[in-house]
């Protein structure tokens, strides 16, 4: 609608000129505050992923009319639309009418599981703005719709991740299982059970009708996301070949375990460790048709040594900075091979929930992952899975195990909206990269550890989201080669111990050895309790700093490249920083 102002005096001839220039236009003002405000209160959307429902109030009476038409009994899953928050009280009054409440979508909506439930009854209840069918269209990502249609005609197959509702039949799930020529893994979660596995594409339709089905995607390969340092994360004392000034104040992660899930470690074998590591290693494990933990590609042993080394070789560079110094050179590590020697994800994969209980059974705390799958963006499956495992990391085991949650962001930066999942997810530590201050000078990339690396994923998320969370050193990062690969991953080899590489795969465990530190700092002084993961993602963000931006930084924090900031240890401990923040560093 388009409003055309003009003189009230050209339709009012008698009517002065400098009432109609002055009143005039302040009452129109007025109406039209007061206008837009009503439409704005009536108008009301439900935000499905691949679909926007606007409610209107104005029309509940014709709603609640049509509904009459069917005075009949229904079942099955639904659209609700409350006039605002769910109080607890219509919860109990809805349980009461055998309506289940099954899953939010925004705005003040939920599906909603009905069992022989009138419609018009619900539509009568004064807090109830809008009820429709959840329909199977709403529940096929686009992207599955057109990866379907391609496989019809090539009579392939699609790989995708299902989630089943909570409220599912024992039944349901099988005739679920049942519409799938293979499954790889089943995930059972509080927000309902996750399938993964291959479809025929002509049972799509199927699938989606089912009410025991809430979502379906296409399933993405989880991949590696490789591309200092140390004292840039643990603070500089301003002496080269020294520890970080956290490492120096004690905080070195002691008695705090990381699990890392990538491409193994070194030889495999505890007894034949990079001595970087050795003697910290707590458990090895490997999946799908690997036959040991041994790593052929590099990338997880160089993740390792950035989370935990301790420069044991002595080795230091041109400049006397240490190779091989992590940034919680005392952690622990659990070790779990989830890649090939060429960095291809193991067949089967192991599922989400798989990966977190071996490693907090394993006695880890905290969970580095420098690897994700390219959703533009976008909140998918394993995000909101990961979500729920860091509440609870093993839902088999009574109670809550909490779990600290660390994912590189991705390499397809410098464009906007393309984080990587699950470091789209909204309890996980995301982690973009910087440039690592001068590390090496080939004239690829500015240096300054104020300018964030070109590669790394930006946000915002595809609902607006600020991602990543934090940034960290992500180029040029001099860490762990393995013993069992050659050096055709590296960015650059240096000897038989060490190598040069880089992404947002090196910055990510630069913030799982923060994180590692912190919970040791924070154990430290609260006889031994460890701190909740929300609380260690929370310290890790206000104490980051922001990207200079006179040294070509991005802009003031919040923003989508580097979101909070650069981690920076010293600041939790309330050390004052070095002068010489920036020499080079090994680590």
């Amino acid at each position: 609608m388009q409003l055309v102002c003009s003189s009230i005096s050209s339709y009012h001839p008698g009517v002065k000129s400098s009432f109609s220039s002055h009143w005039f236009r302040a009452l129109l003002t007025v109406w039209l505050v007061f206008f837009c405000f009503n439409i704005q209160a009536e108008s009301k959307r439900i935000r499905l992923r691949n679909e926007i429902i606007t409610t209107d109030g104005i029309n509940k009476t014709s709603q609640s009319q049509q509904m009459r038409l069917n005075e009949g009994s229904v079942d099955g899953l639904y659209l609700m639309q409350f006039e605002g928050p769910v109080q607890e009280e219509w919860k109990q009054q809805l349980a009461g009418m055998n309506v289940q409440l099954v899953r939010y979508v925004p705005d003040d909506s939920f599906i909603v599981k009905l069992n022989s439930v009138r419609l018009s009854q619900l539509q009568a209840l004064s807090y109830v703005r809008w009820v429709g069918p959840y329909k199977p269209e709403y529940k096929v990502h686009p992207k599955l719709t057109t990866a379907t249609q391609s496989a019809l005609k090539t009579n392939g197959t699609t790989v995708v991740s299902i989630l089943i509702s909570p409220t599912a039949t024992e039944k349901e799930l099988g005739e679920a299982r049942g519409l799938m020529s293979a499954i790889h893994h089943e995930s059972h979660l509080r927000q309902g059970t996750v399938l993964r596995g291959v479809l025929p594409p002509a049972r799509l339709n199927a699938l989606a009708k089912s009410d025991a089905v809430l979502w379906i995607e296409q399933a993405s390969k989880r991949k590696l996301v490789d591309e200092t340092a140390s004292k840039i994360v643990g603070g500089d004392d301003g002496v080269t070949g020294t520890p970080t000034i956290t490492q120096q104040l004690g905080f070195t992660g002691t008695n705090v375990t990381v699990a890392i899930a990538d491409t193994g470690l070194d030889s495999g074998n505890t007894n034949t460790m990079h001595p970087d590591l050795l003697g910290r290693v707590r458990a090895l494990l490997y999946y799908g048709n690997l036959t040991d933990a041994s790593d052929e590609h590099s990338h997880g042993t160089h993740v390792a040594g950035i989370v935990a080394g301790n420069a044991a070789t002595g080795e230091v560079d041109a400049s006397g900075a240490l190779y091989g110094l992590g940034v919680a050179s005392q952690a622990n590590l659990v070790i779990q091979r989830i890649f090939d020697g060429d960095g291809n994800e193991v067949d089967p994969p192991p599922s989400d929930e798989t990966i977190t209980r071996d490693a907090v059974r394993a006695g880890a705390k905290i969970g580095s992952n420098s690897w994700g799958t390219d959703v533009q963006g976008g909140y998918d499956i394993d995000a909101a899975a990961f979500d729920e495992l860091v509440r609870d990391a093993d839902s088999v085991t009574p109670g809550d195990q909490p779990y600290i949650l660390e994912f590189s962001a991705g390499n397809a930066g410098p464009d906007a909206q393309t984080m990587d999942s699950p470091a789209t997810a909204k309890n996980v530590l995301a982690t973009g990269a910087s440039e690592n201050g001068g590390q090496m000078d080939f004239g690829l990339y500015d240096d300054s550890p104020d300018t964030m690396a070109d590669f790394s994923s930006r946000g915002p998320c595809e609902d607006g989201r600020i991602k990543p969370d934090v940034v960290a050193p992500g180029t040029f990062i001099a860490s762990l080669q393995s013993s069992a690969a050659s050096s055709q991953f590296a960015w650059l080899p240096i000897d038989n111990f060490y190598m040069y590489m880089g992404g947002t795969s090196q910055a990510g465990p630069h913030a799982s050895g923060a994180a590692a530190v912190f919970v040791q700092y924070y154990k430290s002084l609260h006889t031994n309790a460890v701190p909740s993961p929300a609380l260690v993602k929370a310290a890790l963000i206000n104490s980051a700093v922001e990207l200079d931006n006179s040294n070509g930084g991005p802009g003031p924090i919040p923003n989508h490249d580097e979101s909070w900031g650069r981690l920076a240890l010293t600041n939790l401990s309330a050390q004052p920083a070095a002068t010489n923040m920036w020499i080079r560093v090994c680590c």
